[in-house]
């Protein structure tokens, strides 16, 4: 009996060890499981978002395609936008902007200046700091921006010289209302315009060409004192986005039409288009700024990749008039 108890003994004693001897073979393959699931956390380094500095030379509806395209792609891709611009045409107020975008360690800018030569210095800090920089619309040549995207300005120039030449016949009487001087790409506009009407149509001639400063108000001074000192003017150009819509103002207060005195101006901004329709303006010269909002989004992107981009892309100009103010974007 006592025998038999024993064997019962150890049997029990023998399982109890079988029994724990399993525990503890299960146990590390069960940690390992658990170990392996605290551990399975990305390895990849979350990249940070980019941000990218836009500045324009004024507040003004011109650039407005190009912020809304250029905030709708950089939204696609996962990147910050800040878009400035001075309240009106002041270099002071631009490079404050730009310093500001310095300071805040942004990785990209794209800038339109308002005095090339003036903004070159910063921009070149920006650069020396790390932060890719291009220009658009307007050049700046003397500086280390590493890429240019807009409209050949001394093309557009001479294409606006072309279509005053034929709308007028090649005979006729010219008044000229430019923007900031400062500003090269109005300049170019201008060069080419002049080179245009001097060697193909002689017998246009221009009687007057001023500055209204980018300034609404004093390119209606302007304007109206150009109208004064020379009434049989036969074509008025505007050679900034300021000077067309400022002009149809005063076309529309003295009651006058496309075939009183004709308007042949620069850009496609809302008054002008309107003007065209109204039959107030002849034709205008476009460029298209609708498509630069995407490209500076990518060119700043491919830089910060460690890419390139092209140095000079002209994305040309158009000119608009009563038979495509409505297909002239398709």
């Amino acid at each position: 009996m006592k025998r038999k108890l024993f064997f019962r003994m150890m049997a029990l004693i023998l399982a109890l060890v079988f029994m724990v001897s399993l525990a503890g073979c299960s146990s590390p393959a069960s940690n390992a499981q658990t170990s392996s699931e605290q551990n399975a956390a990305p390895t990849q380094e979350v990249k940070k978002e980019r941000t990218f500095g836009i500045v324009f030379p004024v507040v003004h509806p011109f650039f407005e395609p190009v912020a809304a395209t250029a905030e709708k792609y950089a939204k696609e891709v996962g990147c910050k936008l800040i878009i400035k611009a001075p309240d009106k045409f002041d270099v002071r107020q631009q490079i404050e902007i730009l310093e500001n975008l310095i300071a805040m360690k942004v990785d990209g800018i794209a800038v339109v200046p308002t005095d090339s030569e003036a903004v070159a210095p910063i921009v070149n800090k920006a650069i020396e700091k790390g932060i890719q920089v291009i220009a658009f619309e307007s050049d700046i040549p003397k500086s280390n921006r590493k890429g240019f995207m807009g409209t050949d300005n001394l093309k557009a120039g001479q294409k606006l010289g072309e279509e005053i030449g034929k709308q007028l016949g090649g005979k006729g009487k010219l008044i000229v209302c430019t923007g900031l001087p400062t500003q090269l790409s109005l300049n170019q506009r201008l060069d080419g315009m002049k080179e245009v009407i001097k060697r193909d149509y002689p017998g246009v001639e221009i009687l007057d060409i001023q500055s209204g400063q980018g300034d609404p108000s004093i390119t209606m001074s302007v304007i109206e004192s150009m109208i004064q000192a020379h009434p049989d003017f036969d074509v008025f150009s505007g050679i900034d986005a300021t000077g067309g819509p400022v002009a149809a103002a005063i076309w529309k207060a003295r009651g006058w039409t496309k075939n009183d005195k004709k308007i042949i101006t620069f850009d496609n901004v809302p008054e002008n288009v309107q003007g065209v329709k109204d039959g107030i303006i002849t034709s205008l010269i476009s460029q298209r700024q609708w498509t630069w909002g995407d490209q500076i989004v990518k060119d700043l992107n491919t830089l910060c990749d460690g890419g390139m981009v092209s140095n000079y892309v002209d994305t040309g100009s158009i000119v608009i008039t009563s038979e495509n103010v409505d297909t002239y974007m398709n």
